[in-house]
């Protein structure tokens, strides 16, 4: 008895020794909110980080984006609207489509995004199987849209992320702009290379970026059900 007591008061004190050192590690310093050099494994590394696991990680072929900034009333409440007003939609469409918020993209080694939401295709074979790790886009379908809720990364959000969900291979990728309570939709078109800007959604077939600000107006000052019922009578 005495040489167990013994052998857990030091395994006690190994355990207090291993987390005192962890808590002693210092988070790599990084610029945030902009893209900087960085190789994939220093990506991975930053991600690993216990202090780092709010932040939102964006990767595009040697560039690195950290998003830490913390999430306010207008960007959360907004978030909530477009993926509330979207489930309506899919249900008076009867769309078979698979909504994930902030789900991780990746092409290891290449590309990575962290979308507000994202949605993929309903039939067998192309959404991704359920887990905790990120979506690997070799082995699955990119989601059919992804969308940005854009309160203070406006700028990125139109331009390098555009790019970014251009090579990840998304079908459509909305832009929400929270302070002009606008949304800009961006999908393929013949003879065009990337996204482009397109004036009515075809994916959500039907649902224009006008419609989808109304909603959104009316969600923000009236609550959800009116921008439920405004989307329900279009």
């Amino acid at each position: 008895m005495v040489g167990t007591a013994g052998t857990l008061e030091y395994d006690v004190l190994r355990e207090w020794g291993r987390l005192r050192s962890l808590w002693k590690m210092k988070t790599p310093a990084f610029l945030q909110d902009t893209w900087v050099p960085a190789s994939w494994e220093y990506l991975l590394a930053l991600e690993g980080d216990p202090a780092l696991v709010k932040a939102k990680f964006y990767y595009n072929s040697g560039w690195m984006r950290v998003e830490m900034s913390p999430v306010g009333p207008s960007h959360a409440q907004d978030n909530g609207l477009v993926a509330s007003i979207i489930a309506q939609w899919l249900l008076i469409r009867a769309l078979p489509l698979y909504s994930y918020i902030n789900v991780t993209l990746r092409k290891t080694g290449l590309q990575e995004a962290q979308p507000a939401l994202a949605y993929f295709a309903g039939q067998a074979g192309a959404r991704p199987a359920r887990s905790n790790r990120p979506i690997d886009l070799e082995t699955v379908q990119a989601p059919v849209l992804a969308i940005e809720i854009s309160a203070s990364t406006l700028a990125d959000d139109l331009d390098a992320k555009r790019e970014l969900y251009t090579r990840l291979g998304v079908g459509e990728y909305w832009v929400v702009d929270v302070e002009a309570v606008e949304v800009r939709m961006f999908g393929t078109a013949e003879g065009e290379s990337g996204l482009v800007a397109i004036q009515h959604s075809r994916v959500l077939v039907g649902l224009e970026p006008s419609a989808l600000a109304e909603a959104l107006r009316r969600g923000q000052s009236e609550g959800d059900a009116s921008a439920m019922r405004y989307i329900s009578n279009l």
